[in-house]
C-alpha cells in the first residue's frame, strides 16, 4: 500500500500548483467571499460536463445569494487536498474518498443520491477482462495471478479499488504480492480502455464506466467479458469543509435537495447521471454517519490506514 500512498502524495502536490490561483476563501464569521465548489469532470459519481457544472454553478449562487466559482480538480487525491487546504468549500467525493476526506481534510457529508424513501442509493464495481483472455473466472484469475498485469482505476476509489481489492484479498489474493504486476490507471473510464486494448491482464472499475463506453458507441459489450461483480456500494456524497458556518451548510443542503422543484432543467441534467450509474433517483441528506458501514469494510484492507498522511 505504501505505492498507493506515494501516488496519493504526488497528486496531492498537483493539487497545489493547479488550485494555486483560486483567490483566499478567508471572510468574516466563516463565510468565505467565494464559495469554491470541486466538480469533478471523471469523479466515481461521473457528473460531468460543462453544461451541468455551469448550470449548477448558476442555480448555487441563486439559491445561496452568493458567489461560486466551480474550480475543476482532477482525481480525489487533488479534491482531498485543496479541502484540507482551504481552497475548496463543497466537492464531490466517491465513498472511500470522503471517508479519507473526512479523515484528513474536515470533510463533513450533506447530501448524497438516493432513493425517494430517503435510503442511500447505491451502485457496483466489476473485475474485467478483455474478450480473448484465457481467464473465465476467479479461479483462472487465481491460479494464472503470478503471470497477470491488474489494473486498479485510482489509489482513492470506492469500486475501482477498496471492494475489488476487499474481494481479492477474501478468496485468497493479495494484489500486490501475488499478481505479475498491479498499476493504477488513474480513473475508471482509462481502465475501461486498458482491459479493452490488452495493456492489462484484467481490471477493476465502476461497472457505469463499462456501460457508458458500450451506450455511447465506444466500444462493444464483448470487447471486456465481467468475471467478477461487487454488492451494492453506497453513493459518495457531496461534502462541505466542516469549518464553514452552520447555517451556510444548511443553505447548501437545502439548495441540493430541492433541485427538482427549484430548478427543473437543472434536475433533468443530473438525474441523467443518476439513473446512468445507479438506483438512485433524487438527492437525500446524508450525515457522517451514513458512511460508517463502508468504514467498517475498509477496515479489511490490509494496511490501509486512514489516518495515514497522504
Amino acid at each position: 500500500m505504501n505505492r498507493i500512498r506515494r501516488s496519493a502524495t504526488l497528486l496531492c502536490a498537483a493539487a497545489i500548483l493547479s488550485i494555486a490561483g483560486c483567490k483566499s476563501n478567508a471572510s468574516r464569521d466563516g463565510r468565505p467571499a467565494v464559495l469554491h465548489y470541486a466538480f469533478a469532470p471523471n469523479a466515481e459519481q461521473m457528473q460531468s460536463g460543462n453544461v451541468r457544472s455551469s448550470m449548477i454553478r448558476d442555480y448555487l449562487q441563486q439559491q445561496l445569494h452568493m458567489p461560486v466559482e466551480v474550480v475543476r480538480v482532477e482525481g480525489y487525491a487533488p479534491t482531498i487536498e485543496a479541502m484540507r487546504a482551504g481552497k475548496v468549500d463543497l466537492a464531490t467525493y466517491g465513498s472511500l474518498a470522503y471517508i479519507i476526506a473526512a479523515k484528513d481534510a474536515g470533510a463533513q457529508a450533506i447530501v448524497a443520491s438516493g432513493n425517494p424513501d430517503g435510503t442511500l442509493g447505491h451502485y457496483y464495481s466489476v473485475i474485467a477482462v478483455p474478450k480473448d483472455s484465457p481467464i473465465h473466472s476467479i479461479a483462472d484469475l487465481k491460479a494464472h495471478a503470478k503471470d497477470l498485469v491488474f489494473a486498479f482505476a485510482d489509489p482513492a476509489s470506492t469500486s475501482g479499488n477498496l471492494y475489488p481489492r476487499v474481494f481479492l484479498q477474501s478468496v485468497g489474493i493479495d494484489p500486490e504480492k501475488d499478481f505479475k504486476q498491479v498499476v493504477f490507471a488513474n480513473g475508471h473510464l482509462a481502465c475501461v480502455l486498458a482491459v479493452k486494448a490488452g495493456k492489462v491482464d484484467a481490471g477493476a472499475f465502476m461497472q457505469a464506466a463499462r456501460n457508458r463506453m458500450i451506450a455511447t458507441g465506444k466500444m462493444k459489450a464483448d470487447d471486456t467479458r465481467v468475471i467478477w461483480t461487487s454488492e451494492g456500494i453506497p453513493n459518495g456524497p457531496l461534502a462541505v469543509r466542516k469549518a464553514l458556518p452552520d447555517s451556510l451548510k444548511q443553505q447548501i443542503q437545502d439548495a441540493m435537495t430541492h433541485i427538482s422543484t427549484r430548478d427543473p432543467a437543472l434536475w433533468t441534467e443530473l438525474a441523467k447521471t443518476m439513473h446512468s450509474i445507479s438506483t438512485a433517483v433524487t438527492y437525500i441528506p446524508v450525515t457522517d454517519a451514513s458512511y460508517d458501514g463502508l468504514r467498517h469494510y475498509a477496515s479489511q484492507v490490509k494496511e490501509l490506514n486512514l489516518s495515514e498522511e497522504k
